[in-house]
């Protein structure tokens, strides 16, 4: 469990040079400056201008000309589970930022003029029972000039209960995986949500299992698994992965001070009512009290929602997804 899901075949990573990229950003250092427009721009000083795309608001990337440019796309968290709930999953991540593991890390995107949709993903909701998925965030949904579409996929729901019955309840599977809950004394498992199959480059992470009596174990985040529930936890939330070169008004802070974290998974509920943390990156905390509904994952991180605590409280909402997009100036 808690195995990052990087594979991908050959054939994938050459349909995606096919797709109007180069293999190295290097090989291509005359490369035309683009020009563009759409969402919320800004331009730090680090040479390259960022536009920032978050829910409701989607809109068009417009490319009047083009270049190569790097993208960030992070679905919706997913929501904490009900009742002793387990802590919702992160919105998977796909990059080619520079250094990031999945397959398009470091790997230039070019565009060429035209009009690309951005479509941002809301949070997971809560209901009696599990959490539900966050929905996904695309960039280039159609595949605009031949381009590849990006998907981040929402996250897993935390696993959970309507009310006060004895079970093991598996997370929910999602781009990171929702944690699993457990509300009996008796031996058993609430197995973590896998992350899906990775076949569009994403980056997630299991939500962890809950083998100790009732509590909730922690959603997976981009950066690692969800904690497991044994005995008093600890049922944290998967820590998120951080970006080098985002402005400090989006994200969260994360162990280093000089990058900004997204999608940590959602924390599960310890009984009695003992809350736990989200991990880093936007994760919700989980219930620390009677009646009390587990803590939302933060907005623009895609975040998993934290698990509810007693007396049929639900869990935390997922945080809504992002996409940024940047290129040089």
């Amino acid at each position: 469990m808690g195995v990052r899901s990087t594979n991908q075949s050959q054939s994938f990573i050459d349909d995606f040079f096919r797709s109007g990229t180069d293999a190295s950003r290097a090989a291509s250092p005359a490369a035309a400056t683009v020009a563009a427009s759409g969402g919320t721009t800004a331009t730090p000083g680090d040479g390259f201008k960022y536009h920032f795309f978050t829910h409701p608001n989607s809109d068009n990337f417009v490319v009047t000309a083009g270049g190569e440019i790097d993208f960030i796309v992070i679905g919706g968290g997913g929501a904490g589970g009900s009742y002793r709930g387990g802590g919702g999953g992160a919105g998977g991540v796909n990059s080619n930022w520079p250094g990031f593991p999945g397959p398009y890390g470091g790997t230039p995107y070019n565009v060429s003029a035209g009009t690309y949709p951005v479509t941002v993903a809301g949070g997971g909701t809560t209901g009696p029972g599990d959490g539900n998925n966050g929905p996904n965030s695309t960039f280039n949904a159609p595949g605009v000039n031949g381009n590849t579409p990006i998907t981040g996929t929402g996250g897993g729901g935390g696993g959970g209960d309507s009310g006060n019955s004895g079970g093991h309840y598996n997370g929910v599977p999602g781009g990171s995986g929702g944690g699993g809950r457990d509300n009996t004394g008796s031996p058993g498992t609430g197995s973590g949500g896998n992350t899906n199959p990775k076949t569009t480059g994403e980056v997630g992470n299991d939500g962890g299992d809950a083998d100790g009596a009732y509590g909730g174990a922690g959603g997976g985040g981009a950066g690692g698994p969800g904690g497991d529930m044994g005995g008093s936890g600890p049922s944290v939330g998967g820590d998120g992965y951080g970006f080098s070169g985002i402005p400090p008004s989006y994200g969260t802070p994360g162990p280093s001070g000089s990058l900004r974290y997204f999608a940590g998974g959602g924390a599960g509920h310890v009984y009695p009512n003992t809350s736990k943390s989200g991990g880093y990156g936007g994760g919700g905390d989980s219930s620390d009290g009677s009646p009390t509904t587990g803590g939302s994952g933060t907005a623009g991180t895609g975040g998993g929602g934290g698990g509810g605590g007693e007396a049929e409280s639900t869990g935390g909402v997922g945080g809504t997804g992002i996409v940024i997009i940047r290129y040089l100036t």
